[in-house]
């Protein structure tokens, strides 16, 4: 697949099926993953893979008993589910889905890493951060690429003290992102187009004041 054609097609995936994941496909991800750039080329990244049943099954039953709460609690805030707009609905239906279900689904990536960079006036979760989250990209688009769907998720962040327990990660060693990867479940979801503004939107040519707002590019 062209690359353009995977950045634009990447969506979400939230609704997986059960069909197991070729180790062969795996190792194309992670490969993938390792050729992203990193602080000095230090590679302070590490890749725990998840595809054992009953530690699927284990951290499904964490991370779904810590997530509920939270998407209740937003339902709420917005008033109710019947008061959320179709994106919103649609986004915390497919968030509890994948939490509720994580188990089921064949693959697990858990991003993560040390602070092998250390730089003068720079948080350890800088560098961290400068490491990981490019190779948290590329394992999304590689996924993408081999017809995988994959959802970038914050469990870490709810269910951080979990997720080291049960996969025995080190107390130093940073979760900066959780990868649910398998087929798309395509009777609930699938890839792209995906709906973005106009690059204009966003472009301030040679200046902040300089944003385009619908005209061209400069020469």
């Amino acid at each position: 697949m062209e690359v353009f054609d995977a950045i634009e097609t990447c969506r979400a995936i939230r609704y997986f099926k059960k069909d197991p994941v070729a180790p062969e496909l795996i190792e194309k991800i992670i490969f993938a993953a390792t050729r992203s750039p990193s602080p000095g080329n230090t590679q302070g990244w590490d890749f725990v893979v998840v595809t054992d049943a009953a530690k699927r099954a284990e951290l499904g039953t964490a991370i779904a008993e810590l997530m509920q709460p939270i998407v209740d609690h937003v339902e709420a805030q917005f008033g109710g589910p019947e008061r959320l707009d179709d994106v919103t609905a649609r986004m915390l239906r497919g968030a509890l889905n994948l939490a509720l279900g994580l188990a089921e689904v064949p693959v697990h990536i858990v991003v993560c890493g040390p602070n092998v960079y250390p730089q003068p006036n720079t948080t350890p979760e800088a560098t961290i951060m400068a490491t990981t989250y490019p190779a948290a990209q590329n394992i999304l688009l590689a996924a993408r690429a081999l017809g995988l769907g994959s959802c970038l998720t914050t469990y870490q962040n709810t269910c951080g003290e979990a997720i080291h327990r049960i996969l025995g990660i080190p107390d130093e060693v940073r979760v900066v992102s959780y990868i649910p990867i398998g087929y798309p479940d395509t009777n609930h979801n699938s890839f792209g187009p995906l709906a973005r503004q106009p690059i204009e939107n966003f472009i301030h040519a040679n200046g902040w004041q300089g944003q385009l707002r619908g005209a061209a590019l400069p020469e």
